[in-house]
């Protein structure tokens, strides 16, 4: 016969939820977190994830799906009525995303706000368990809510010292969003939360270790955060109207863009600082338009209208989208490329074209690696 290990999952521990509804407080935004996420070394790409990492009140929210669940070794269910989340330590079974969902559009996110909600963190003793599996431990760190062939008894089997405490979110609320809850991951970490360490650097992001003895900042990407520190400087030095943190949301939108349409981030930078001064609201005589300066019968080809290309994101993922295409149908001729952006495709095809706004651009993107390597930046790889 065969035996079972019953699910440690909640099971252990009978709440006695209430019958009446309780419903969310408030409908809250989040802003999309653009930066970069890596757990455990491994980079998780928010742009592919249907529920995104966003930040709420300056803090970084994750989300408690079941996949992101496996990556972080946590299994969790939410009460509603109750306002009662349990999480059950784990041991992570995913490194990184299995599934690549269609791009998500990098907005601000609508969530829910359960700030009295209570959040139970359950923790098993592996090595006792160990010993009732008989000394398995590859039985500890399988899924633990999945039947497994016993080798003790055919009795349901105890599982043995299951800790439970609930987790102080210092003042902060769970919020949730399409029935996904939502944490900030802060409290995630240290000896009040599950001791997983983050580490946070403005200029590449958040760092996540859930390994016992490894540091998050071991995984940081000394040499992109240089880089990027030199694209954000170069930006603040020619428009100082854009913040530290501004600008370096700036960069993290021209990188995003070039990688999207597989062209250099200083091309873009250069395109934007000619057109523009990176200036996300410029109007050029011609009726041009936003940091790219796109003429709106081109943007309206594209089903864009005025207010979206003078938002900077939209703007900068258009011009990229629209250099890319340009210099692909002249067979990666960058200098017909540019002309073609900036007079049309037309004069460059009838050779009537000036090739004064592609030295231009050539020579600004010059110009930033230059200002990037005087200034110790480096290259980023």
């Amino acid at each position: 016969m065969a035996k079972k290990l019953v699910s440690v999952w909640l099971s252990l521990t009978v709440l006695l939820f209430s019958s009446i509804s309780i419903y969310a407080e408030e409908n809250v935004q989040g802003d999309f977190f653009i930066k970069e996420i890596v757990v455990n070394g491994e980079t998780i790409d928010n742009d592919h994830l249907q529920f995104p990492f966003f930040l709420y009140k300056d803090t970084t929210y994750f989300p408690l799906t079941p996949e992101m669940g496996e990556i972080f070794g946590i299994k969790t269910e939410f009460d509603f009525e109750s306002r009662t989340l349990k999480l059950l330590k784990t041991e992570p079974s995913l490194v990184n995303i299995s599934e690549r969902w269609k791009k998500n559009e990098r907005k601000e996110i609508e969530t829910q706000t359960f700030s009295d909600a209570k959040v139970l963190m359950y923790e098993l003793d592996y090595q006792s368990l160990a010993k009732v599996l008989g000394g398995d431990t590859a039985k500890v760190n399988s899924d633990i809510s999945e039947e497994t062939e016993g080798t003790v008894s055919d009795e349901v089997i105890k599982i043995p010292q299951l800790s439970v405490r609930e987790l102080d979110l210092g003042g902060l609320p769970v919020l949730t969003r399409d029935k996904v809850v939502y944490l900030p991951l802060k409290a995630m970490s240290g000896k009040d939360g599950f001791a997983w360490d983050v580490y946070y650097d403005s200029y590449t992001g958040i760092y996540v270790s859930t390994k016992e003895g490894t540091p998050a900042k071991s995984y940081w990407k000394e040499a992109e955060s240089k880089y990027n520190k030199g694209l954000v400087n170069y930006i603040r030095e020619y428009n100082g109207s854009y913040s530290e943190n501004k600008a370096q949301e700036l960069v993290f939108m021209f990188k995003h863009a070039a990688e999207t349409y597989k062209i250099d981030e200083k091309i873009l930078m250069a395109v934007a600082h000619k057109e523009s001064t990176f200036n996300s609201k410029a109007r050029g005589s011609s009726g041009s338009l936003g940091m790219m300066q796109v003429m709106p019968s081109t943007g309206a080809r594209y089903g864009l209208g005025e207010s979206q290309l003078l938002d900077a994101e939209t703007s900068i993922n258009f011009g990229a989208m629209y250099l890319s295409e340009r210099i692909a149908a002249y067979g990666g001729d960058v200098s017909k490329g540019f002309s073609a952006y900036n007079q049309g495709s037309v004069a460059v095809n009838r050779g009537s074209y000036s090739t004064r706004y592609a030295n231009r651009i050539i020579g600004t993107v010059d110009g930033i690696s230059s200002y990037l390597t005087s200034h110790g930046y480096g290259s980023g790889n």
